[in-house]
């Protein structure tokens, strides 16, 4: 995933609202603990965030003048999630009978793309063949034997598969006795998941997927692209993707090089954790700028951006009103 930074770009992950007024004294901070978050107000009306980060560090926005704020947002962790897309493939019984095609070899190919980065161009096919025989009596047989063969093609030994496939719901795998697959007549679902995830390194992000067809340079299948609707393969939660941005604004606050001096760099304490699936986060945005004088007149953007579990976030809407400032 790739951040910006718009100039200057804040995150804090808040436990809880903190309520006390200013100035700041040693009681105020001795009272917070970690993923506090005050907004304080000066006799100017200009404001600022006190923050107690998991390391017990408490730290401070810059000061904002109430004039200076362009907007305020707000995401729910729902907004946020990615859906998960499914292909689903199926013969064209407009184009083709299983009765003409009885003895021919239907091919298909599925390129996974962005292999290694955001270039498609860089991608893998995935080639599998299904020979039709009298004994595929109609599509749902026929689709029986495709999901069978998608996934003995599948590349070997991964983790992380690039892709899943489902008939009549269920998951097909290269271990999966033929048995045990029952073909659906609506064909075979191709679901892009998640990959593996390393916080600020690998996004888990899901791969994009292209489908050919082809027999004697004829395309016999269609493909139809939605959110999927596979139990557990629906969505990615948007911890994932605010895990990364904890860690890129820490780095953006003063460890550009992440990791420079290793093994002597400094390792912040994250808050989030997507592997706790029990807390989801909502998002709060104060979108502002800073004016100066003369040849600074110009408005340069900053953003604040404040993520918490839904109660905590709620305690903060008095920004979406203007009732905070």
């Amino acid at each position: 995933m790739n951040f910006n930074t718009n100039q200057t770009r804040q995150l804090y992950v808040a436990k809880a609202k903190k309520d006390f007024s200013a100035p700041i004294t040693e009681a105020n901070v001795a009272s917070m603990v970690a993923g506090d978050l005050a907004l304080l107000k000066t006799q100017n009306d200009d404001f600022y965030f006190v923050y107690k980060n998991a390391d017990g560090i408490v730290t401070r926005s810059d000061m904002i003048p109430a004039g200076n704020i362009e907007y305020v947002t707000k995401k729910t962790a729902a907004n946020m999630a990615k859906k998960l897309l499914a292909y689903t493939v199926y013969l064209d019984t407009d184009a083709y009978s299983l009765t003409d095609l009885v003895g021919k070899t239907l091919t298909i190919t599925v390129n996974v793309r962005e292999i290694i980065d955001y270039d498609s161009a860089n991608s893998i096919p995935v080639v599998a063949s299904v020979k039709v025989t009298s004994a595929m009596s109609d599509a749902a047989a026929f689709h029986k034997a495709l999901a069978i063969a998608i996934a003995k093609a599948m590349p070997k030994n991964r983790e992380y598969p690039y892709f899943r496939i489902f008939s009549s719901g269920t998951e097909v795998t290269a271990s999966t006795a033929e048995a045990d697959v029952t073909g659906a007549a609506a064909g075979v679902v191709l679901v892009a998941t998640p990959q593996k995830w390393v916080r600020g390194k690998l996004t888990g992000e899901p791969h994009q997927l292209s489908v050919s067809f082809n027999i004697e340079d004829e395309a016999w299948g269609k493909v139809e692209v939605a959110e999927s609707a596979i139990t557990g393969y629906t969505e990615i939660p948007a911890t994932f993707e605010l895990a990364d941005l904890e860690y890129f604004c820490y780095g953006e606050r003063g460890d550009y090089y992440r990791g420079f001096n290793w093994p002597n760099n400094y390792e912040p304490t994250y808050i989030i954790n997507p592997a706790d699936t029990a807390t989801s986060y909502d998002v709060l945005t104060v979108q502002y700028f800073w004016q100066g004088h003369a040849e600074n007149i110009q408005k340069s953007p900053r953003t604040i951006q404040i993520a918490g579990p839904a109660a905590a976030i709620t305690a903060w809407e008095g920004f979406l009103n203007g009732d905070c400032i």
